[in-house]
């Protein structure tokens, strides 16, 4: 199985097995969701993946996407900036 197409909580979920540029000797289950503009490079096909076995992965994994997208982001270090040398005090 290389392919598999399936609603899911109002969304249609395309998902296809193949490679990318990065790795391309490991075979990825790559997942577009409709009402995103993404396409995810979601987790390693494996020999034995079946629709059943697939289809609550992909959902859990899209829901995690979601979740994240809703998290305010990390602050950003100050420390790869620099900052101004401290004055130097007199005797």
């Amino acid at each position: 199985m290389n392919k598999l197409q399936f609603e899911a909580d109002g969304r249609t979920y395309s998902c296809e097995a193949a490679t990318s540029r990065a790795t391309p000797d490991q075979l990825w289950w790559w997942v577009q969701v409709s009402g995103d503009s993404l396409r995810f490079a979601a987790f390693h096909a494996k020999k034995g993946d079946t629709a059943a076995s697939l289809k609550p992965r992909i959902v859990e994994f899209y829901a995690k996407v979601l979740a994240d997208r809703e998290r305010p982001p990390l602050p950003r270090p100050t420390w790869g900036q620099g900052r101004p040398p401290k004055p130097k005090q007199l005797d």
